[in-house]
């Protein structure tokens, strides 16, 4: 099953390197960066599971894993910085949130900033929505995107590495299968033959057969 996934794939990227190679691969770096930004870390461990294959170059899997989360937390942070702040102050009796409240909130993500970023990258789960508020906070890009680089690099990092091996160990596990599936053909060939030998020396068996032949 897995050398058939492989197959496949292997086949797609020689149709899609048809023209230029180097420009083919080039494109296809460009596709792992957008779908890191989509879906970083499935994209992550298809691609590295890829390179460990021999299809792609893992270095520049990892660059593009790193670039694909980069962007994508930028695009989050810029959507809360150009989020309509002020016009929730207009309208705050209709929230229920006046101008303290959206101030506490504001000087909070400044103070805890880095802790909170650096909290929501590694459990992934909380870094959009802290992304968007630091956005809306207006935290300064020097101060939360050192902590996105070194954290998008350790997690990228990480990532491929988990990706890399975990198909290396599947496919040195499919081909342990396959001696061992080829090993036990030989032992049950070998049982047969033994047992049909050891079932034509019977003494019926061969009174039954001499007196088929007369």
């Amino acid at each position: 099953m897995i050398e058939q996934i492989l197959g496949f794939g292997q086949n797609f990227w020689a149709a899609l390197s048809s023209g230029s190679a180097s420009s083919a691969h080039l494109w296809l770096y460009v596709v792992i960066t957008l779908l890191v930004m989509v879906e970083g870390p499935i994209s992550i461990l298809l691609a590295a599971g890829a390179s460990s294959a021999g299809f792609l170059n893992p270095l520049p899997v990892f660059i593009a894993a790193t670039v694909g989360n980069l962007i994508a937390d930028a695009l989050w942070y810029g959507l809360g910085y150009i989020g309509k702040i002020d016009w929730l102050l207009r309208r705050r009796g209709w929230f229920g949130v006046d101008a303290e409240k959206l101030n506490l909130f504001r000087q909070v993500i400044h103070q805890q900033a880095v802790k909170l970023l650096i909290f929501a990258k590694l459990t992934n789960g909380l870094i959009v929505p802290v992304l968007i508020a630091t956005g809306l906070a207006r935290v300064p890009w020097r101060k939360w995107f050192p902590i996105i680089l070194v954290t998008n690099l350790l997690t990228s990092l990480v990532m491929v590495a988990v990706g890399y091996y975990m198909a290396s160990s599947l496919l040195r596990v499919q081909q342990g299968l396959r001696y061992a599936a080829f090993a036990a053909t030989l032992l049950f060939l070998l049982a047969a033959s033994f047992y049909v030998r050891h079932l034509l020396s019977r003494k019926d068996v061969v009174t039954l057969l001499d007196k088929a032949e007369q």
